[in-house]
C-alpha cells in the first residue's frame, strides 16, 4: 500500500549502490543459496497473495476470467517448461548447444563468426563434415588411394597428398557449448533481454494480461459504466 516516491528512490539507490560498488554487492552475493531461496519464496508469495487480493476486489466477469486464465496459463507454462522459448531450458547437460540450435530465437541467429571444421575441439561426427580428398598414387594409367607415399615412389608413380577443405558449420562443434567464435553484441543483447522477459512468469503473464485488456472489448453488461461502483 506504499505509494511514496521516496520509497522507490530509496530502493533504486540501494540497487545502484550494490551494482556499482563491488564490495557491497559481494556481501549479498555471498549469501547462502538457501537464504536467498527463502527470501525469493517469501517475496513472490507475497506478490501472488497481493494479486489475489486485487482480483477479489473486482467483479469476476467473463472478460476478466478469460484474461486471468490466459495470463496464468502463459505464466505457469513457462515456469514448468523453461525450454518453451529457449532450447535446453535451465537444467539440460546440452543446454548451451540446444539454445544455440533451436528455440524461439536461436543463438546462432546472432552469431557473426562460426567455427570451421576440422577443429581440435570438434567431435568426430562434426569434423567428418569437412570435405576430404583422399591421397592417391598414379602409376601409368592405374590410380590407387591405398598405396603409401614410399611404395608409390618405389613404383615410380606420382603421389598426391590428401587435401582437407575446411567447412563452416552453424551448429555446435562439441558437446559443451563451443558453437560460435564471435557474437553480434547488439543483437545478442536484444536476444537476451527478450528471452529473459518471455521466460519470466511474472513478466510474460503481465504482458499477456495488458495486451488482452486492451484488445478484448467489454460486453454491454460488463462495461465500466454498467458495473457497480
Amino acid at each position: 500500500r506504499c505509494a511514496s516516491r521516496a520509497a522507490g528512490f530509496a530502493c533504486a539507490g540501494w540497487l545502484i549502490l550494490f551494482g556499482v560498488i563491488g564490495k557491497f554487492g559481494a556481501i549479498f552475493a555471498s549469501a547462502p543459496i538457501c537464504v536467498v531461496g527463502g527470501l525469493v519464496l517469501l517475496c513472490f508469495s507475497m506478490v501472488f497473495v497481493g494479486g489475489i487480493k486485487i482480483l477479489s476486489s473486482q467483479p469476476l466477469t467473463r472478460r476478466n476470467s478469460l484474461i486471468l486464465t490466459i495470463a496464468m496459463a502463459f505464466g505457469m507454462g513457462v515456469a514448468m517448461e523453461p525450454q518453451l522459448f529457449e532450447g535446453g531450458g535451465v537444467g539440460s547437460y546440452y543446454s548451451k548447444n540446444l539454445a544455440h540450435n533451436v528455440g524461439f530465437w536461436p543463438k546462432k541467429d546472432v552469431c557473426k563468426t562460426f567455427y570451421t571444421v576440422p577443429h581440435f575441439l570438434g567431435t568426430d561426427s562434426v569434423n567428418a563434415r569437412a570435405i576430404t580428398t583422399k591421397a592417391s598414387c598414379q602409376v601409368g594409367n592405374f590410380t590407387s588411394s591405398t598405396i603409401s607415399e614410399e611404395d608409390c615412389a618405389g613404383l615410380g608413380g606420382k603421389y598426391t597428398d590428401a587435401v582437407i577443405t575446411p567447412v563452416v558449420v552453424d551448429s555446435c562443434i562439441s558437446d559443451n557449448g563451443h558453437c560460435c567464435t564471435e557474437y553480434d553484441e547488439g543483437k545478442n543483447m536484444w536476444r537476451t533481454s527478450i528471452l529473459l522477459i518471455l521466460k519470466t512468469p511474472y513478466c510474460i503473464g503481465t504482458i499477456i494480461a495488458l495486451a488482452l485488456n486492451l484488445a478484448l472489448p467489454y460486453e454491454k453488461e460488463e462495461s465500466p459504466k454498467a458495473l457497480p461502483a
